[in-house]
């Protein structure tokens, strides 16, 4: 049966197309557990029921979407979703859609917590991996109501050119810098369907070694406000999920509300981070945090439904113990603090 029907007078026609819509995703998405793929197998894992939800929402907005195309307001509504949390592709952080804005000064304590992190060390340059693509979104919360325990972060951009003389960093002010990563039960948005922790391959090890290189490529290269030239990949789903970039105030410092990130098969704990200066990418790099914290993040809901977890930092292949995150505890999360240095 089509699932485009009238719209009746008493306005109930409109519910009948979002009830099929609705009774469609339950049919396709997979909602009690996830895929894992391990040799020539696929297995289920449990993930966690606010995972589950969190995923399931968002696959019902996809398919009210759909129903938009009839032209009814009500299910239009739906596809927007939240707009505090959510900004349009491309607009500044003053909601204008003008030139891109400054974030508001840090505070002095976090000026001071980011002096006692490491500085004056040139961050690695690391593979952007295999889901990257251009958001153009300028946004601190870039939860998305994906659940999870909460990371704050506070990222400084220097310049440490002249460290090696004797010199000082100096911050990079108006630098764009820009993060993505997994949700808890390892997916990315973008990348749902094929997500190494949605039972995908295992990673391109010939892109893990290249930066700026992906598993997949679109053939395209971005070009938006903040980034021109990098090469994207292929998105397999709408989402936006887990991404987004922040412009640097006086003190080349940018702040963050994301969630701890999950993990997937072949990779510990990590989030990808991008540096952009005038529309071009200076900086490509992964950040992580130490064992131990990922240990006890990973053991509290909604990590704690999914087992397997085997590699740890020294198992990993691109791991950097230099771009581990300086974390503080706060009373409903983390603080994760770290200074990236570029020679510009």
């Amino acid at each position: 049966m089509s699932l485009v029907q009238p719209v009746s007078r008493q306005g109930t026609g409109w519910l009948q197309v979002a009830g099929a819509l609705l009774s469609h995703v339950a049919g396709v998405v997979p909602v009690a557990s996830e895929l894992k793929r391990t040799g020539g197998t696929v297995e289920h894992s449990e993930i966690h029921g606010d995972v589950r939800r969190s995923r399931l929402l968002i696959s019902r907005r996809r398919a009210l979407c759909l129903g938009g195309t009839i032209g009814l307001g009500t299910l239009l509504a739906a596809c927007a979703g939240d707009s505090s949390s959510t900004r349009s592709p491309g607009t500044s952080s003053s909601g204008t859609g003008g030139p891109l804005v400054p974030s508001t000064r840090a505070p002095d304590d976090i000026v001071a917590a980011l002096e006692g992190a490491r500085t004056c060390t040139t961050s690695p340059e690391q593979t952007q991996g295999p889901y990257w693509f251009d958001v153009d979104s300028i946004r601190s919360d870039i939860r998305e109501e994906r659940p999870g325990t909460v990371l704050r972060l506070a990222l400084r951009v220097q310049d440490v050119s002249a460290c090696s003389t004797g010199g000082q960093a100096a911050p990079v002010a108006n630098s764009v810098v820009e993060i993505w990563h997994c949700d808890a039960g390892g997916l990315y948005s973008g990348f749902e369907s094929g997500s190494i922790g949605a039972g995908g391959g295992a990673p391109d090890r010939r892109a893990a070694q290249s930066p700026g290189s992906g598993q997949r490529s679109s053939g395209g290269t971005s070009d938006g406000s903040y980034a021109s030239g990098d090469r994207e990949a292929a998105t397999t789903d709408d989402g936006t999920y887990l991404r987004g970039a922040q412009v640097a105030d006086s003190n080349g410092i940018v702040q963050f509300t994301t969630i701890f990130p999950g993990w997937y098969r072949g990779r510990t704990p990590h989030l990808h981070l991008k540096v952009h200066l005038n529309r071009e990418t200076v900086l490509t790099t992964q950040l992580y945090v130490e064992d131990a914290l990922a240990d006890e993040v990973y053991g509290v809901a909604p990590y704690n439904g999914r087992a397997g977890r085997r590699t740890r930092n020294a198992g990993d292949g691109i791991f950097s113990e230099e771009a581990v995150l300086t974390v503080r505890k706060q009373s409903d999360g983390y603080l994760g603090l770290i200074n990236l240095g570029v020679d510009v």
